[in-house]
């Protein structure tokens, strides 16, 4: 249906063509890509942000150095040729996953309660400037493979989920707030290990977070069966009504 959402994270496309990379339709015709992709049925472009992904010297992690300018350039040209964009806040100065979901180097330091009204701020004011450039915001991921940790907090640690779920809910208020039609996510990985699913559905509606997509990564080598996949996301969205 029209509401399907047939996405591509294109955040490196700005760095890519920088480095000289160019785009070509089916029959050779350099185009820009972003109209490429709308003329091919991409409905979504996902761009991640991190904070700020540059050393003390300006020079950039890689990746794309995908800051919130970046997202400005991207979602711009996502929203020329009628595409909505997935803003996808990694809160984090690079990569978060699973594995690591290191703090911003200008949150260090803080407590939950100043780092949540850091989260709030900086949320808010991204979303400002992606308004005011014309971006057409269909969706807010709060948070990048949350599994338990996010932002230097970890749900190991002495309140765990109180904790992650209070900057999550720092985010959905500036979502609310700035993009009330755009659809909030909280997104997880590793669908495999069913029963940790089925406890982030529960904390998440235990602490109150306000969410409207349950979302997850799924690389087919190391995440399960399709099978399995439709299982667990069909559990959260009979049992939580959300969509997924």
């Amino acid at each position: 249906t029209d509401e399907f959402i047939m996405g591509m994270d294109a955040s490196c496309v700005p760095a890519l063509e920088a480095s000289g990379v160019k785009y070509y339709d089916f029959d050779g015709t350099e185009k820009d890509v972003y109209r490429i992709l709308s003329e091919n049925g991409i409905n979504y472009i996902r761009v991640r942000i991190w904070n700020d992904p540059f050393d003390s010297s300006e020079n950039g992690y890689g990746g794309g150095n995908c800051d919130i300018e970046n997202a400005i350039a991207v979602g711009k040209r996502a929203t020329e040729y009628g595409m909505k964009l997935l803003v996808n806040f990694h809160y984090s100065d690079f990569w978060a996953d699973p594995a690591k979901q290191m703090v911003p180097k200008a949150w260090k330091g803080m407590n939950i309660d100043e780092k949540s009204e850091a989260l709030y701020e900086y949320t808010k004011e991204c979303l400002e400037k992606l308004v005011s450039a014309g971006v057409d915001v269909g969706m807010v991921q709060i948070g990048n493979e949350t599994n338990g940790a996010m932002a230097g907090e970890s749900s190991s640690a002495l309140g765990g989920w109180k904790r992650i779920t209070q900057l999550m809910n720092a985010g959905v208020k500036a979502v609310r707030e700035v993009c009330p039609n755009a659809l909030v996510a909280v997104h997880f990985a590793n669908p495999e290990k069913v029963t940790n699913y089925e406890s982030y559905g529960k904390n998440l509606e235990y602490f109150g977070v306000d969410y409207d997509v349950f979302a997850s990564s799924y690389y087919p080598f190391w995440h399960g069966t399709l099978d399995n996949l439709a299982s667990v996301l069909s559990n959260i969205a009979d049992t939580y009504g959300k969509k997924v």
